[in-house]
């Protein structure tokens, strides 16, 4: 008699994702496939537990951020108007304002990138480095390309029966991380994000409701209860991107 063991042909069929250790990250589309739930309460009660250690650098970064945004509006608007007064052309000071805002923008995306970086270093228990919010100006340009057409679709959306509008604001809130944390095209980002929220949007949108009403009830005191709210907003998103797509370690 042979000791061979032989395959049970009614076995059910094992899949790679299943095989796939527990300690790996997830590809995007692994991510996707396997889906993922959550609780609000449950996620909120996270969060809060980690925002310890990250109020320092997200609201230090936030203040770095605003006082160098001002200082270089404000000299290139100076700029803009000396040379507006001296040559009186309208159509320069024009251009000097469409200069301004994409000044503004090539700041503000890979700065709000690098603050979505924290909560989800955060979220993942891994190393926190102030550097971290100022480090992903490389990725400026699809980081703009990405926020420009979200907000295009998003309006669009608005214009045209508003609940789209509604429903892609939500479901692309992910998307920015995911241009830095994981490299993808602007594109790929904000369908990844579409289709990973979707599985879930109300409950998304449950979430981020939520949140928003205690950033404005913490503002109300002299705004000091934004120390701790708006850190635990930015652990929640952090906590939610990775339970539905894991963190890439560090390193990498």
């Amino acid at each position: 008699m042979s000791d061979a063991i032989t395959p049970n042909p009614y076995a059910a069929p094992t899949s790679d994702l299943q095989q796939t250790p527990s300690n790996q990250t997830p590809s995007i589309e692994e991510a996707l496939a396997r889906g993922y739930d959550f609780s609000i309460g449950e996620l909120l009660s996270e969060s809060w537990s980690k925002v310890k250690g990250t109020k320092g650098i997200i609201i230090g970064g936030f203040l770095v951020f605003y006082v160098v945004l001002l200082a270089a509006t404000f000299i290139l608007g100076g700029i803009v108007g000396i040379f507006g007064a001296l040559s009186e052309n309208l159509f320069l000071v024009f251009v000097g304002e469409i200069l301004i805002s994409l000044l503004a923008s090539a700041l503000a995306y890979p700065f709000m990138a690098g603050i979505n970086m924290v909560g989800i270093r955060r979220a993942a228990d891994q190393p926190l480095n102030f550097n971290e919010i100022f480090s992903h100006f490389g990725r400026t340009v699809p980081l703009i390309i990405t926020a420009v057409v979200m907000m295009l679709l998003i309006y669009l959306g608005m214009i045209l029966l508003l609940i789209p509008g509604i429903y892609l604001a939500v479901a692309y809130l992910l998307a920015i991380p995911l241009v830095v944390e994981r490299g993808l095209s602007p594109w790929q980002a904000l369908e990844a994000s579409r289709k990973a929220i979707t599985q879930h949007w109300f409950k998304v949108f449950g979430l981020f409701l939520l949140l928003g009403l205690i950033v404005i009830v913490s503002a109300i005191p002299l705004g000091i209860g934004l120390v701790w709210s708006i850190p635990l907003m930015v652990v929640a998103m952090g906590v939610l991107y990775r339970t539905i797509f894991g963190v890439l370690p560090a390193a990498q």
